[in-house]
């Protein structure tokens, strides 16, 4: 009896040892199975880590390079624009440079050609008072002396055009300038006898007085313009 009993513990012993050996067995197989598969989603979560911080940069470079080149653009389109100012500001102070020399010399041949038609007219008259030409004398210095003042006329006519499509008439001292061109030219009909019995000296006098105004208008116009020249020189074609 004895016997049996222990031949059967034996066996239930037998057979337990080999259930932990199995279950040992099996806890071992399942901890290696989960020890890969943690190591398996580790590994894909670094990757995926990996790959996102790399992502992550590209953008950060893309966006970087992007506005490098944005600044660069932006950049060369400023010097390109103060570049265009710069010649447009030149070309504006070239123009205006332009403008006074002309002016300058248009009045004042234009003073000289008025003047050289007064002492015509003096001439003129100076000519006939003392006594009496013939009518063929008379004839011939008349023909002469239309001929000489209608030339003259005919080119001091362009230059006040030429002069008067160069003012701004909005401006005063513009005006002033033409209302004096205009009363210089009535000042040099007191020599013709017909409408005038004025001395030439007398005549002489109120042109030189007007002359005067006149040149000294010019100069005034022509210093209000090389000042806007100079301020224009000085500006910052990058404000």
């Amino acid at each position: 009896m004895n016997s049996i009993a222990y031949l059967a513990i034996q066996s239930i012993a037998g057979t337990a040892v080999q259930n932990v050996e199995i279950i040992n067995k099996v806890w071992l197989a399942g901890a290696a199975v989960l020890v890969s598969a943690l190591a398996i989603l580790c590994g894909t979560v670094t990757q995926l880590f990996i790959a996102s911080r790399l992502r992550r940069t590209q953008l950060e470079l893309s966006k970087q390079q992007a506005l490098q080149q944005q600044q660069s653009l932006s950049k060369q389109l400023s010097m390109q624009e103060i570049a265009s100012r710069r010649i447009a500001m030149a070309n504006v102070s070239a123009k205006r440079q332009v403008w006074i020399d002309e002016l300058r010399a248009d009045i004042a041949q234009y003073v000289t050609l008025w003047q050289e038609i007064s002492y015509l007219w003096e001439a003129m008259v100076s000519r006939v008072r003392p006594a009496p030409l013939s009518e063929a004398q008379l004839n011939k210095e008349l023909a002469d002396f239309i001929d000489s003042t209608t030339k003259l006329r005919k080119e001091a006519l362009q230059l006040a055009l030429r002069i008067e499509l160069r003012l701004n008439m909005t401006e005063q001292k513009h005006q002033e300038l033409k209302a004096l061109m205009t009363r210089l030219e009535r000042v040099v009909g007191g020599f013709d006898r017909v409408k005038s019995a004025r001395q030439p000296s007398d005549v002489q006098n109120e042109f030189a007085a007007v002359r005067t105004q006149l040149v000294a208008k010019c100069q005034e116009i022509l210093k209000v313009e090389w000042d806007r020249l100079k301020e224009e020189s000085y500006i910052d074609p990058s404000r």
